[in-house]
């Protein structure tokens, strides 16, 4: 991999505050091969600390961080039950220490039953914040989500890193998108220092909000249409026999053609992810 390719952004999110490199020369050795692009080394080594017998909680985390800044969803598959044999023969106390790369790494997998278990609501560190929002949002627990959500936007105040900032604002604009809080997502979106990694989950936020507006404005027009067709205006008709059909179906064709434009850039996934329910969605044949 060059150094110029980008990397998983999400995967960045280590507490190394909370772990030091002290008394483990092959947890710097990963961090630094991985921070520099020289993906073969880092992995390499991430390879050796999974075989030992005993691992500290530095050289399993930037171990795991560096197969998530470079491995596909594919290679994961292959290397999950080896990070997972090294995890269960490990002992409790460190179990608790890399509790957010067990987080991140079954986030990122999309294995939401499994990040559950590792998900920390009460005292969250910023990993938690998009992860764990992420993981709540997907298993439809709302509530544990909003609880989280309010957390990170107490320590949003206290915080002036820029890029700690833009973890939270992610995670924030992607809770507050999802309960269709749109304007405070709109918000949190915009406040997004453009210059960290989350740029584009900012700027097509912004552009997705608009557009899930645009698909609930021609939901409603089609509801308002099936109205019409139900209840026609008689008076209109009696003067102009065939024009208010006409006027009608015209207006009908503009919004499936609105409503099937704007699907296509929105995908059922993404309309979850707006909180648009798509059982309320509106089926009309053109």
């Amino acid at each position: 991999m060059n150094q110029s390719e980008p990397v998983n952004p999400r995967m960045r999110l280590t507490e190394r505050s909370a772990i030091s490199f002290q008394g483990s020369t092959i947890a710097a050795e990963i961090s630094g091969y991985a921070d520099i692009g020289m993906k073969s080394k880092a992995l390499a080594l991430a390879r050796k600390v999974l075989k030992k017998h005993r691992i500290l909680p530095e050289e399993f985390g930037e171990a795991v961080r560096a197969m998530g800044m470079y491995l596909g969803s594919k290679t994961w598959n292959a290397w999950k039950p080896k990070i997972e044999a090294a995890y269960n023969r490990q002992s409790q106390p460190f179990k608790r220490k890399v509790r957010l790369e067990m987080l991140s790494m079954h986030a990122s997998l999309e294995e939401w039953e499994a990040a559950l278990q590792f998900v920390c609501i009460q005292k969250p560190f910023i990993a938690d914040a998009l992860f764990g929002i992420e993981v709540l949002l997907q298993l439809d627990k709302l509530e544990d989500a909003e609880i989280l959500a309010s957390r990170c936007w107490k320590a949003l105040r206290h915080i002036s890193d820029r890029f700690q900032r833009a973890v939270i604002l992610t995670a924030l604009g992607v809770f507050f998108t999802r309960t269709r809080r749109w304007s405070d997502a709109t918000e949190v979106w915009e406040a997004m220092p453009l210059e960290q990694p989350f740029r584009r989950d900012a700027l097509s936020g912004i552009v997705n909000i608009h557009l899930a507006r645009a698909f609930e404005a021609a939901e409603r027009g089609l509801q308002w249409v099936a109205e019409l067709k139900n209840n026609p205006n008689n008076e209109g008709e009696l003067m102009l026999p065939g024009n208010e059909l006409a006027l009608t179906a015209q207006a009908e064709k503009d919004l499936l053609k609105f409503k099937r434009g704007i699907e296509k850039l929105l995908p059922e996934k993404v309309r979850k992810e707006l909180g648009i329910d798509a059982k309320s969605e509106i089926t009309s044949n053109p």
